[in-house]
C-alpha cells in the first residue's frame, strides 16, 4: 500500500475501524511538538527536531495503524479539528 500517495479521505476510509485512535495520535503529535518547541533554541532546530520526532514515531507504528496515524498528522498540519 502506498500511503504517501493516498488522499486524506482515502486514509480516513482505510483506517475507519481505528477511528478512536485519531485522538490518541493527535495527543501524541501535540506532545512531540511541545517537546521540540520547548527544547529548541532556534526555529530551524525546532523544525528539524519535530520532523525527527514524528518520523521516529511513525517508523515504529504497526502497519495496520499507519493510515490512521498519517490521517491524524495530515489533519493537524492542515489545522482540521477532530
Amino acid at each position: 500500500m502506498e500511503i504517501e500517495g493516498m488522499t486524506l479521505d482515502e486514509l480516513l476510509a482505510h483506517g475507519r475501524v481505528q477511528s478512536g485512535n485519531l485522538t490518541f495520535y493527535k495527543l501524541v503529535f501535540q506532545a512531540l511538538e511541545r517537546l521540540a518547541f520547548q527544547n529548541s533554541v532556534t526555529d530551524d532546530v525546532y523544525q528539524r527536531a519535530l520532523v525527527d520526532l514524528i518520523s521516529g514515531f511513525m517508523a515504529v507504528i504497526r502497519p495496520e495503524y499507519l493510515p490512521q496515524a498519517s490521517a491524524a498528522k495530515a489533519m493537524l498540519l492542515k489545522k482540521v479539528d477532530f
